[in-house]
């Protein structure tokens, strides 16, 4: 559980379910002892409040009446836990899509559009088919994230998994040699049908095999 009322007057609250939810500029909790902030965040050993400036450590009496003012509190109706996991799952995918975009100089590409340009039908830039597979990666990302999503919407609250066991069945960022061979990859980048040499250069076999 956690419960913070912050200097910018943010009450945030995640119950003993692991919902989180917070009011905007909204009055404090009263409680037995006064305060100006509050700070219930157990799982950081954040424990204190703040008065007059002063930090002073929360006592057992203190947190027993937090934690049960959590468990009266009811989240609005538009806060549930599937869609706060597929926001979750969302940020994530975000953050590993942004970890790739960020290293594509390592690919010889300046940014994702150079890569995208690469990577088109027809190309003959020798860097096309590492632009493919590094696109076939975000793809595929992407569509496990929604899979994900379309199965956490069917799913009652009660039979929800927690979001570890979601957030581990996304891929992680391959490592760099990979985006190099075709092991991974699906059929439509299959090395075999493209003349693309991985060290920069091309093989002549064939104006029927020429592009891709």
């Amino acid at each position: 559980m956690l419960l913070v009322y912050d200097d910018e007057n943010v009450l945030h609250i995640t119950n003993d379910n692991g919902l989180r939810w917070n009011y905007q500029k909204t009055q404090k909790p009263q409680f037995s002892f006064d305060y100006d902030a509050l700070f219930y965040c157990p799982f950081d050993d954040e424990t204190e409040y703040v008065l007059n400036g002063k930090k002073e450590p929360l006592s057992e009496e203190h947190i027993s009446e937090i934690e049960e003012y959590i468990k009266l509190c009811d989240p609005p109706a538009t806060v549930t836990m599937q869609k706060q996991i597929i926001e979750d799952l969302e940020d994530e995918v975000e953050n590993r899509l942004s970890k790739l975009q960020r290293s594509i100089d390592e690919f010889g590409f300046r940014n994702t559009a150079q890569l995208v340009i690469a990577s088109r039908e027809m190309s003959n830039d020798p860097r096309r088919q590492i632009g493919r597979r590094v696109l076939d990666w975000m793809d595929f990302i992407n569509g496990v994230y929604y899979r994900l999503k379309e199965e956490i919407n069917q799913t009652l609250e009660i039979d929800l998994k927690d979001y570890e066991s979601y957030a581990n069945q996304l891929p992680s960022i391959p490592s760099q040699d990979t985006f190099y061979e075709t092991s991974w990859a699906d059929d439509r980048f299959d090395k075999s049908s493209d003349t693309l040499d991985i060290n920069g250069g091309q093989e002549d076999i064939g104006e029927d095999k020429r592009s891709v």
